[in-house]
């Protein structure tokens, strides 16, 4: 394993998924809107093609092959019910090996996944329910998130929890 999958690893192996409640912080938005403009300038910039839900694999989305042992090494994430972090989580270690094997596109874009991992972190949770991204009580329409026109959000640790104070 490379220093980047070991650090995704790390990472995913002490969010504590099971303890997640519907405690919603202002920085889970911030970090929602962050994901969904990364994604779209990662698909735009690569021309890539994508008119599903922003959860995004991008050894597909290149056409690269990875290990499929990578989906056994965090054994935690095959416990995690939402079908949907449990995606992005696989996402994540994806891009971290592509990237370790000197892909260059995954290590352009090396932090793609950062705000959705940051939004796990933190005690973020979200559903994906009649083409909505259901954040607590607020929703994300996904039939149109390929246009939003998203500003860059500013995610540093202290910069979140000066938002969520």
């Amino acid at each position: 394993m490379g220093d980047l999958l070991n650090i995704a690893l790390e990472r995913l192996s002490t969010i504590q998924f099971e303890n997640i409640d519907d405690k919603i912080k202002e920085s889970h938005h911030v970090l929602i809107r962050e994901y969904l403009r990364r994604v779209n300038v990662f698909l735009d910039n690569l021309e890539i093609d994508v008119d599903k839900y922003p959860i995004i694999s991008i050894s597909k989305a290149l056409g690269k092959s990875i290990d499929s042992n990578i989906f056994k090494i965090c054994p935690k994430l095959d416990k995690i019910n939402n079908l949907y972090i449990r995606a992005i989580c696989y996402c994540y270690l994806e891009i971290s090996q592509l990237a370790d094997e000197g892909v260059d596109e995954a290590i352009d874009y090396i932090d793609l996944y950062e705000p959705m991992i940051k939004f796990f972190e933190r005690g973020g949770t979200f559903w994906i329910r009649q083409g909505e991204l259901i954040v607590g009580k607020s929703a994300y329409p996904l039939r149109y998130w390929r246009s939003l026109d998203v500003s860059r959000n500013v995610i540093s640790d202290d910069s979140l929890s000066e938002i969520d104070n």
